[in-house]
């Protein structure tokens, strides 16, 4: 998401190459979470974090995008034109890729498990509303639930941007959606309905609080040292190491710790709005942001035809440690960025586009979304 930012017309613009940066970091380690559980690759006992928290890559995507979007629309949608842009733009950058995608899942999942997708779940899926269906809540695209979730979020972003103004009830929001969320999820533990709940906006709906917070914070930052920024972000840093590492000292916190994860990402987030220290905001890193959509997609599927084809079994037969993940992650990710940047610059960008040809709202003038 790479979005520069005009307070008025005349005002200077701000570049904002964090969050691409970002978007890079929460899809690579989505990428690596799966690596390790779809073909069930061995690793060694002192990488076991990764498995165990580097699927808060997910609630990263929800930080950086609430925090961008309110970058971007904070009072600006103040007309039917205005919110009718939104929506559109907000389509225009899921749908093309996503539809793609749902129609190569037809004859992939054929080949693959000779399986028919059913046409209810294409319908549910397609329009959008499958977080809001029990039965339809993961999709039947692999990791497509988050999608779910953030199109829902789009859904109500508007109604938060009027709601949620300043940083006191941006502060006041993350505590009702965190205590709603734990409530929520703990409500239905245990029943069929356990996968729905958790994942459904209302359990995430704090880890998009969370960025909106960020936004609050940034604008009172923004102007400050870029010392202030690092300290921020070596902040954040620190708590995500501690969580991952020394798990024991927020132990008491039970379910709660996920809040902690999401003001841990959201500080992250806004050290490197504030200061985006070059090697954390490298080339690289905006390069793959930008295709972060296409490597969230396309990743399941390419490490279920690896896997399929013995590619891994082959690197780990007669080796075992470390040497074995690292080549099946450069294997793969050897296959999956070409695929990622070329479905980004043919069907991603054409969709933004169209958007990019209505005028933007004052505030918001973005090259990639």
């Amino acid at each position: 998401m790479n979005i520069e930012v005009r307070e008025q017309p005349t005002a200077e613009r701000v570049e904002l190459p964090g969050l691409l940066a970002m978007r890079c970091y929460a899809a690579l380690s989505i990428v690596l979470v799966h690596l390790i559980a779809l073909p069930k690759l061995p690793l060694p006992a002192y990488l076991n974090f990764i498995p165990l928290n580097f699927g808060y890559g997910v609630p990263l995507f929800y930080v950086v995008s609430a925090f961008g979007l309110t970058v971007g629309y904070a009072e600006r949608l103040n007309s039917r034109a205005e919110l009718t842009e939104f929506y559109l733009r907000r389509f225009l950058r899921i749908a093309p890729l996503f539809y793609f995608i749902m129609l190569f899942y037809i004859p992939f999942c054929w080949l693959m498990w000779g399986t028919v997708v059913p046409i209810s779940q294409f319908i549910s899926s397609g329009l959008f509303i499958f977080n809001f269906i029990p039965q339809h809540v993961t999709g039947f695209v692999a990791a497509s639930w988050s999608i779910g979730v953030e199109m829902a979020f789009y859904a109500i972003f508007p109604l938060l941007v009027f709601a949620v103004t300043g940083l006191a009830r941006a502060l006041l929001f993350f505590a009702i959606a965190v205590f709603i969320s734990i409530n929520w999820t703990m409500a239905f533990e245990g029943s069929p309905l356990t996968q729905f709940a958790q994942s459904s906006l209302i359990a995430h709906m704090f880890n998009f609080a969370a960025g909106i917070v960020g936004y609050y914070i940034w604008r009172m930052l923004r102007h400050t040292s870029a010392r202030t920024g690092g300290i921020v972000l070596t902040a954040g840093l620190l708590t995500i190491v501690c969580l991952i590492f020394f798990p024991w000292l927020f132990g008491s916190l039970g379910h709660g710790v996920r809040a902690v994860w999401a003001m841990a990402l959201s500080a992250v987030v806004v050290g490197v709005s504030v200061h985006p220290l070059r090697g954390f905001v490298n080339p690289t890193a905006k390069l793959l942001g930008n295709a972060s959509f296409s490597l969230y997609l396309w990743h399941p599927v390419i490490i279920t035809i690896l896997d399929r084809w013995g590619v891994y079994r082959s690197i780990y037969a007669g080796a075992e440690g470390l040497l074995p993940f690292l080549v099946s992650l450069s294997v793969t990710l050897a296959v999956l960025v070409p695929l990622a940047l070329t479905s980004y610059r043919l069907i991603e960008r054409p969709g933004m586009k169209i958007a990019l040809r209505r005028p933007a709202p004052i505030g918001l003038l973005a090259k990639a979304h």
